[in-house]
């Protein structure tokens, strides 16, 4: 990243951080510090070093020195980072277009312990079990996960024991990016419940791949899930004929 870039930067993040009461480093400023931080790749220990072979930082945020790296740490950890986040994003892009919603299963030991483990009874990870998925069985944890898809942020995030089934923490997710124009989701969400959620809570229409083993009884769907299905189907049908016109353009 370019280095004009961080004055740009740092007038949006003043514009989107509050304080709570005030302090010695306010929390305006503990965000632009650890923002810079993370730009350039430095820990919170090398920070005040950092700084001081870099005083054009120093006399952009108006200091003459920095907290040292336990306070940036413990600060850190009380802020909302998914908030400032987006709230970035609304600025840069306030015609939100796409977000998905997707979880994904973290192993937390080799394939080959935790079998071992589950003959014997004996797991070390109590947050952590057994699920079955499209790689099979997994032992680990879950990461539940909201992101832009333009910019790649995450705006929510959730962490789970594996077993703990994708729709049932896609609420929170959903509540993140309920003013996207659409939210992608795969066929783990097609459900009854979802679609309800999703059209009585948000602003956005779901485009959500359907479950094969369930498939399409026309006579058993529910009213908001044949909906957003037949909305998906017009959406796939009018992308396939924009690529079928730029086709003919590029051929012409």
């Amino acid at each position: 990243m370019a280095t004009n870039h961080i004055p740009l930067i740092m007038q949006r993040l003043a514009q989107i951080v509050a304080e709570d009461r005030i302090r010695k480093y306010s929390n305006k400023l503990i965000v632009k510090i650890i923002v810079i931080l993370k730009i350039y790749g430095v820990s919170y220990r090398s920070s005040k070093y950092f700084f001081n072979n870099h005083k054009e930082f120093m006399e952009l945020l108006n200091i003459k020195d920095i907290p040292n790296f336990r306070t940036l740490s413990c600060r850190s950890l009380r802020i909302d980072w998914h908030f400032i986040n987006s709230s970035i994003i609304d600025i840069i892009n306030p015609y939100n277009d796409s977000a998905a919603v997707d979880s994904s299963v973290v192993k937390t030991c080799k394939d080959t312990t935790a079998q071992g483990r589950r003959k014997n009874g004996k797991y070390k990870d109590p947050e952590s079990s057994w699920c079955y998925g499209t790689m099979g069985y997994e032992y680990g944890r879950k990461v539940h996960a909201a992101i832009d898809t333009d910019s790649l942020s995450i705006q929510e995030w959730k962490t789970t024991t594996a077993s703990v089934y994708d729709k049932n923490i896609a609420f929170e997710m959903i509540d993140s990016i309920r003013n996207y124009n659409y939210i992608l989701m795969d066929a783990a969400y097609d459900s009854s419940d979802i679609y309800d959620y999703i059209f009585e809570n948000a602003h956005t229409m779901p485009v959500i791949d359907t479950n094969r083993r369930r498939g399409i009884v026309q006579d058993r769907l529910t009213y908001n899930r044949k909906l957003g299905i037949a909305l998906r189907k017009k959406r796939i049908i009018k992308i396939q004929i924009a690529v079928g016109d730029r086709k003919d353009i590029f051929h012409s």
